[in-house]
């Protein structure tokens, strides 16, 4: 549907346009109008419409006090050209342009298709090659395995040599709190350290 194309200072949007031959649009900044635009400096209360007429859009100036303009020219009633500017105070109106149908491009019949058609065979389809995925073969399966092996005795090795580290640990704090508690024991006894020390070291 066609539209036009409405910019104001600080705003900017589209309105469609009418269609049927003598249908009309009003602009200006009265409420009553079919494009009402209040607020914008210059425009009147009903600045200029726009007609729809069998050959285009006809825009007219309703009399209004600053005119309305195409790049600084005044215009009273003329047909609206697609892509240029009318200014009514501070708003800038712009007819859309009709982008042109573009013909549709005739689709040509693959070789393998015509000569199917005369023959009367069906044409004959291609299977894509199967893409090869890396790890996803034979190869990478075992590699996969493989590695999953080592890591497993890797972690087995790993535990077992942290427990055998942890025991003599144990053991190694175990054996000096005993040797501890005995020459503890001792020296309430006797007064020396252990049998044979004495406590001022003779």
């Amino acid at each position: 549907m066609p539209r036009i194309y409405i910019r104001e200072p600080n705003h900017f949007y589209t309105y469609e346009l009418p269609v049927v031959p003598g249908g009309e649009v009003v602009v200006g900044s009265a409420p009553t109008c079919q494009l009402a635009l209040p607020g914008v400096n210059g425009l009147s209360s009903t600045h200029a419409r726009i007609v729809c007429q069998p050959q285009g859009y006809v825009i007219e100036d309703l009399h209004s006090q600053y005119g309305t303009l195409q790049n600084g020219r005044p215009v009273q009633s003329e047909y609206m050209q697609p892509g240029l500017e009318y200014m009514l105070g501070a708003a800038c109106i712009t007819l859309e342009p009709v982008a042109a149908a573009q013909p549709a491009q005739p689709v040509q019949p693959s070789p393998t298709a015509v000569e199917s058609a005369k023959t009367g065979a069906a044409p004959e389809t291609k299977k894509s090659p199967a893409i090869k995925r890396p790890g996803t073969g034979v190869k990478g399966a075992n590699q996969h395995t493989d590695i999953s092996q080592l890591a497993k005795k890797f972690d087995r090795s790993g535990s077992r040599r942290g427990s055998a580290f942890t025991f003599v640990y144990v053991v190694i704090i175990l054996l000096l709190a005993l040797y501890a508690g005995i020459a503890l024991r001792h020296w309430e006894r006797t007064g020396n350290f252990l049998p044979g020390i004495q406590a001022d070291g003779k």
